[in-house]
Formats: structure tokens, sequence, C-alpha cells
């Protein structure tokens, strides 16, 4: 929730924040980006540490730099202070996503992650449904610069409570050491192997185009709804929670689908690949219709459905990767499919930027982008469903 309604921000604050320090589109996604220029390389740093360091202290720590990297945004008067915020924020959240998931993976067996898988990532629906409006509020009523603020210091109240609940279940790897590794190297298998297999390919181009996707979503969507769509500041805050809603359902029946299916005796090639898959490619392809739908209501229930259903590609990556990880690598191996999967976003943004810069009209820059970006989560779909095998991608790697 704290690391999606801080993405969530930004697309709020654009268009006052473009105007007070006269930004164009092209130069306002460039600082969207900074958000993914140092993600990747924490996210790799923090994984790996993850086996040697319990998660729960590196996910404090995350907490900590994601309040601290508001300051230089709620005081900033150039783009640069703003870039340099966004850079110190996505360092920190870099980390969060796959440690979550690690950390509620150790309080269940393989047939019941789906679930808990989407029921983490409801957590960035959850925070644009719960709080995105009420940021638009706070935006609308005492400036973008509060904006910033009050996510900084939900990221400290979010810092006490994991610090006072956050713990390691069951299911956990035991600490790792030089010791037990030797004594016990069947516990890990070459890194080079682990990520060139088949299940894992497939979940990094499922993953890799819809983190592009979710940055565009993130960035331009409340304003697609203000420029395209012709609404107003405080009803495009609200109306950027609906897409959210959507994903909570896909996301608990995918979930919820894929453990079935597991518990069942189905394969998980056909229970997370195909299945999972075909939802992504479907998610996609529905986007692709955004340029020839001129009704705002059906435009904005397309978005719900493409974008929410998109979603679901966490709901059966993570699992699916960390199906044919050993315990001991899972954190680390998570880390390397965020990322490579996000660092998408380092360059979706400027390009929706650049494509609204040279569009006859703001709704047909923004309907282009969704198309493109629509287009290729179809294509990491059909990757996933095609690729994906953890049964007999966790038989070859340790071999």
């Amino acid at each position: 929730m704290v690391v999606f309604v801080d993405k969530a921000l930004l697309g709020l604050v654009a268009q006052p924040l473009i105007r007070d320090l006269g930004l164009s589109a092209t130069r306002f996604g460039a600082i969207s980006s900074a958000s993914y220029l140092l993600f990747g390389v924490t996210c790799l740093i923090a994984g790996f540490l993850a086996d040697r360091i319990s998660p729960r202290r590196v996910l404090i720590v995350c907490g900590l730099m994601w309040a601290v990297g508001q300051v230089p945004a709620i005081f900033a008067v150039t783009g640069g202070m703003l870039f340099t915020s966004r850079l110190a924020v996505g360092a920190a959240e870099g980390p969060a996503q796959p440690l979550s998931h690690v950390v509620a993976y150790s309080w269940f067996p393989n047939e019941r992650r789906g679930l808990p898988a989407a029921l983490i990532t409801c957590g960035a629906a959850i925070g644009k449904i719960a709080l995105a409006p009420v940021l638009a509020l706070i935006i609308v009523t005492f400036g973008w610069r509060a904006g910033f603020a009050s996510v900084g210091a939900l990221a400290l109240v979010w810092s006490v409570l994991w610090l006072a609940t956050g713990r390691l279940g069951p299911y956990a790897a035991p600490a790792s050491s030089a010791a037990t590794v030797a004594a016990s190297p069947e516990l890990r298998v070459p890194w080079r192997r682990l990520l060139l297999t088949r299940t894992f390919l497939g979940s990094l181009a499922a993953y890799f185009t819809q983190g592009a996707l979710a940055a565009v979503i993130f960035t331009w969507l409340p304003s697609y709804f203000q420029h395209g769509l012709g609404f107003s500041a405080a009803a495009s805050g609200t109306l950027f929670a609906l897409p959210s809603v959507m994903a909570i359902v896909a996301l608990l029946s995918v979930g919820t689908i894929t453990d079935g299916l597991l518990r069942r005796g189905v394969r998980s090639r056909i229970a997370r690949g195909v299945f999972g898959g075909a939802c992504i490619v479907v998610a996609g392809l529905v986007l692709c219709t955004l340029p020839w739908i001129h009704n705002a209501v059906l435009a904005i229930i397309v978005l719900m459905i493409g974008y929410g259903v998109s979603t679901t590609v966490q709901a059966v990556t993570n699992p699916a990767v960390a199906e044919i990880a050993p315990a001991r690598q899972r954190a680390g191996v998570l880390g390397v499919l965020t990322a490579l999967g996000t660092s998408a976003g380092v360059l979706s943004p400027i390009l929706a930027g650049a494509l609204l810069d040279r569009a006859a009209t703001p709704q047909q820059g923004y309907t282009t982008a969704f198309l493109v970006f629509g287009g290729l989560v179809a294509l990491g779909g059909l990757c996933f469903a095609l690729l994906v095998d953890p049964d007999r991608d966790a038989r070859r790697a340790p071999a």
C-alpha cells in the first residue's frame, strides 16, 4: 500500500506540478522514470542480502527511507530537486515488493501461495481506492507539496507497525552461512541455470511488459481523465481508484483459482502458466481497443478491465519463480525478477510523454500510449503461457 500510494501520488500531482515548475510532458515523464533508475539495483542488492540478513530488517530500513526521500519533493523549486526525491524513494521501494513476497511465502506451502501473492498485490489497489481520493482532496486543498508530506508520514507509521509485528514464518529458509552452504550444497543451484530456465524467462517477459504499463498508468492516468476525458482534478483522483476495484476482484479470483487447481493435482504449467498467461493476454488486448472508444464511461470500463486484469501478473509470476528456487535463494531470485521486470518503468513514462507531446490532441496521445503498452502486455502474457513450466524447471535446475 505504501509503495503504490507513493506511485499514485506522482500521477495525482502531475498537472499542478507541471504548471508550477514549468515542465513539459516529456520532462515530467523523465522525473517519473527516476523512481526506477535505482529501483532495480537496490532490488538486487537487498534480494541477495536477504539470504544472509533477515528480510524483516531490510524492510524496516526501506520504510524509513521512503519517508526521508519525500523531503526534497516537499521543498522542491526545480525539476532537479524533484528528480532527486524520486531517485531516493525509488531506491527504497525497490526491495519492498520481492521481500514482501518472501516474508509472506515463509508462512505458506507452495500450493497455498497464490492467494497470499494476490493479497499483497491488492495492497496497491486498496491504496488507490482508500487513499488516492483522500490524497487528491489534500492536494486540491493544500497544494501538491502536502501530498508528498502525507505519504512521508504514512511511511513512518508503517515502519513503526512493521517493527512491532513483522516476523518470518515456519517455511522460511534457515539463516545462511558459509558453513551451512558448504555442508548442504544441494540447497543452492547455479544462478545461471536458475535464471535461464524457461519459467524465469517467461515470467520476466510478463513482468517486464506489465511493469511498463503500470508505470504509464501511475504517471499519466489522472491526466488522461482530466485532459482526455474532461473530468475535474478532484473527480480524476477518485476515478483513478476505479481500475483498482477490478484489480482486487481479478487478483483474488486468479490467486484462489490457481491455488485450488494446484491442490486438486493440476500441474503448475496449466494452473499458473497457461491460465495466468491467458488472463494477461486478454487484459492487453482489451486496452488495445481504447483508440476506437470515444465514450468516457466506456473508456473507463475498458481501463478498469484491461489494467485491473493485467495486475494478476503478480499472482502468477512470483509464485511460479519461487517454485523453481531453493528456499535459500528465493529472496535473490525474486529480487532479480523484480529488478529486471520493473526496469521497464525507466523508459515507458518518457515514451508516453513523447507520444503526448507529438499527438494532435491530448486524447489521441493518451489512447495511442494505451494501444502501444496494451499490445506489449498481450505479448508478454503469450510468452508466459508458452514458456512457464515450474514442475519441469524445478527438476532441472538442481541437476
